[in-house]
């Protein structure tokens, strides 16, 4: 018993260190990252299912690489933003922060929404949604990771969404490890969301 343990426990640094000294950890990210390219002429809003600040309200990566790839979408055709992450609440400098980030790249200001009280992608979706009806906006296109792509995906078709597409993330930092420390970070990524779409198939939350 203890050789099979000793036996198990090697294999599993072996495979541990191949995946942390390699990029084979991709293969987890295929069936999560099913974003689509969009036509210009498609969707009234733009939703942006924020990723979170680093310290000292700095915007984080993955919700920078989201604004971007929204305003490469905004500039093809004038259309409303949506920003929803948890760290919006009424007064926050992140506000600010994010407000100035999208007006240095001409995103005109009354085109931008904030949605301030969700605290997970579920709730994000959920309260968007009633700033979707109340805009009375019909078809959404939805800005987020590779790695979260999935799971979205799946959330908002169970809230009822109607007409939206998850627009492809060709430039992501899933993509890029040039160090260790970056593998680390995006397989903790790609696991943390599949630990998550678990908990959303047996919890519908």
């Amino acid at each position: 018993m203890k050789r099979k343990l000793i036996i198990f426990l090697g294999i599993l640094i072996i495979c541990t260190g191949v995946m942390i000294l390699s990029n084979i950890y991709k293969i987890f990210l295929t069936p999560l990252d099913i974003g689509q390219e969009i036509h210009p002429d498609y969707g009234d809003a733009i939703l942006i299912l924020g990723g979170g600040l680093r310290p000292q309200v700095v915007i984080g990566f993955s919700t920078e690489e989201r604004l971007n790839l929204a305003v490469g979408l905004y500039h093809q055709k004038k259309r409303s933003v949506i920003l929803s992450d948890g760290s919006l609440y009424r007064g926050s400098p992140a506000i600010k922060k994010i407000k100035q980030y999208l007006l240095k790249r001409q995103v005109d200001e009354s085109h931008i929404f904030f949605e301030g009280q969700s605290q997970n992608t579920f709730e994000s979706c959920k309260n968007s949604l009633n700033i979707i009806r109340k805009q009375n906006f019909k078809s959404i296109i939805v800005c987020t990771s590779p790695y979260h792509q999935r799971r979205s995906h799946m959330i908002l078709s169970y809230l009822g969404y109607e007409d939206f597409k998850i627009a492809k993330m060709p430039i992501s930092e899933i993509y890029r490890a040039r160090s260790i420390k970056q593998r680390l970070r995006n397989i903790r990524l790609i696991f943390r969301d599949y630990v998550a779409i678990l908990k959303f198939l047996l919890f519908k939350k």
